[in-house]
């Protein structure tokens, strides 16, 4: 394997300062506009600026804000300010700049003086005026449903959770019901009044709704919903439509899952250990039925040494778009290149595209980076790895997060910082290094959080997101169907997702490890605060 000292012979080739020239020979894509990202950030022109943003594949508020401070086009740099400015700065100096600032978040948090001031001023911006004058009412709910649909989504789905509990936690009329369930945005609000506990009243208005024009998620959420409010009938009836709009096999599994608690007698269960695909729920069908788990790899090569660059982010680039379109011969051949100690995720990558995904690759690549740990840490690393970037070091998210464990930059400079080095976002393509400011994050973590499946939720939500799931949302308690309860309705999209598969991860993983725990066990800890978080006790 590749050791830290030789890694760092790389180092000259990587970009500690970016050049405009170095930029427009990259190919566009989520890593050039990471090297953009970084340019903006230096000592360059406006002109330079200006060249390098209109190479950018993907605009995001991250390169905004940079390419504000630099480019010297009219009036770009006071939007972008008065985009960001906080409650407390309202109302701004002028209207414009009130109007482009304000969100119906950011209007709950004005005192009630300033609300009358901001209002005076958005008087010649029809369009912010109308719906800041429905939340300045004394009972906003009740103006809310009268208005249209574009307005009730605006402030329904942005103003805020505990704005939402004391203004608008009242039943929906069924005919705005009707109405709203053609809309995309409606998606989202199903989402935010079934994962609210306190949302209690407007639950009771979800029961028994018409899913036929919503998506597999929120029918899925119409069931949990159904379940929480003890309708066992309603959820089974919106849980076998889940299951007909499901696309992909985890959400058909999820809905199995739940199919087989709410009817065991039934042969759900069965159907669900069937499934070619790993995930938390086939994982639990196998082991309560006693069968096979889906086809898990974890091959380990003796050859070390390769001329392929596990650095260098385009190189990757390249290797993706190779593969793109090919059968599943070509894709076998192709891997055969990273067959080495070096490049083992990259094989198992390939190899399991290959397999149409019927096979599930768990490799341990990099293992001196992290020998000393015990098999729990290893496990826990692994499941975050392969989660993360499926063990590609030069992995670069479209946020910007870097390498195998797609450490965020502002955590880079926390963690330099801290361990008393200079700040350098390209070793965070070498991954022994990567491995090791992730351990330092994760030793951090773990001072609170003493379970898997909350350290991931930190991991991808953080540390503030977890603490207040776990202390303000009611979450994780002893109750019917709980903790699968509670893993259903975290708030936040991805980190739900992504903490059940890095739990599953984690329990192969573990079996892979020779220190084997049952998905029941694993589980039913999540309600026992004493012995997975410190922030219940």
């Amino acid at each position: 394997m590749m050791k830290l000292k030789a890694a760092l012979l790389l180092l000259p080739l990587l970009l500690q300062a970016v050049t405009l020239k170095q930029i427009e020979a990259m190919p566009k894509s989520y890593a050039k506009d990471f090297y953009i990202w970084r340019f903006l950030d230096q000592n360059i022109t406006a002109k330079e600026a200006d060249k390098a943003f209109y190479q950018v594949k993907s605009v995001n508020w991250k390169i905004l804000k940079r390419f504000a401070k630099k480019t010297e086009q009219p009036g770009f740099e006071e939007a972008v300010k008065c985009y960001f400015l906080k409650a407390k700065d309202l109302p701004a100096k002028s209207a414009e700049c009130t109007a482009i600032a304000l969100t119906p978040y950011k209007f709950t948090r004005l005192p009630g003086i300033k609300k009358y001031e901001v209002l005076k001023q958005l008087s010649n911006f029809p369009k912010e005026s109308r719906w800041a004058q429905i939340m300045a009412q004394q009972e906003p709910f009740f103006e809310l449903v009268k208005s249209d649909k574009e307005i009730f989504f605006k402030i329904f789905n942005n103003c805020g959770s505990l704005w939402r509990k004391e203004y608008l936690n009242h039943p929906l009329p069924p005919r705005l019901i009707k109405e709203l369930s053609g809309e995309r945005e409606f998606d989202q609000t199903i989402k935010l009044i079934v994962t609210d506990k306190k949302l209690k009243t407007l639950q009771y208005s979800l029961l028994g709704i018409d899913a036929s024009k919503l998506s597999h998620r929120s029918t899925f959420f119409l069931a949990m919903n159904a379940i929480a409010h003890k309708r066992e009938k309603l959820a089974t009836e919106y849980l076998k439509l889940a299951y007909k709009k499901a696309y992909y096999r985890f959400d058909k599994d999820k809905t199995l899952f739940w199919l087989a608690q709410l009817h065991p007698e039934r042969e759900y269960l069965k159907k669900l250990s069937k499934s070619f695909d790993l995930n938390i729920y086939s994982l639990y069908a196998c082991e309560k039925i006693g069968c096979n788990t889906p086809r898990i790899s974890s091959p380990v090569f003796k050859k070390s040494g390769n001329d392929y660059n596990v650095s260098d982010p385009f190189a990757w680039l390249k290797v993706l778009r190779e593969i793109r379109g090919k059968k599943s011969e070509e894709l076998i051949d192709y891997a055969k290149r990273f067959a080495s100690n070096e490049t083992l995720g990259h094989y198992c990558f390939i190899m399991e595209r290959a397999s149409k995904y019927r096979t599930h690759y768990f490799p341990m690549p990099y293992k001196d980076a992290y020998s000393s740990l015990s098999v729990d840490e290893k496990a826990l690393l692994l499941a975050l790895a392969r989660q993360e970037s499926r063990f590609i070091p030069s992995s670069i998210s479209t946020s910007y997060a870097l390498g195998m464990m797609q450490i965020m930059p502002f955590l880079v400079k926390a963690l330099a910082k801290e361990r008393g080095e200079p700040l350098n976002l390209d070793t965070m393509f070498i991954p022994e290094k990567n491995i090791d400011y992730s351990l330092t994050h994760l030793k951090y973590l773990k001072k609170f959080l003493y379970h898997p499946l909350f350290i991931a939720y930190a991991y991808n939500g953080g540390i503030g997101f977890t603490k207040r799931l776990l202390t303000k949302r009611e979450m994780f308690e002893k109750g019917p169907y709980e903790p699968w309860l509670s893993m259903e309705l975290v708030h936040y999209d991805e980190s739900r997702r992504y903490g059940k598969k890095v739990l599953a991860n984690y329990l192969v993983y573990r079996k892979l490890l020779k220190e084997p725990i049952s998905v029941e066990s694993a589980v039913k800890r999540l309600t026992q605060p004493e012995s997975t978080d410190r922030f219940r006790k």
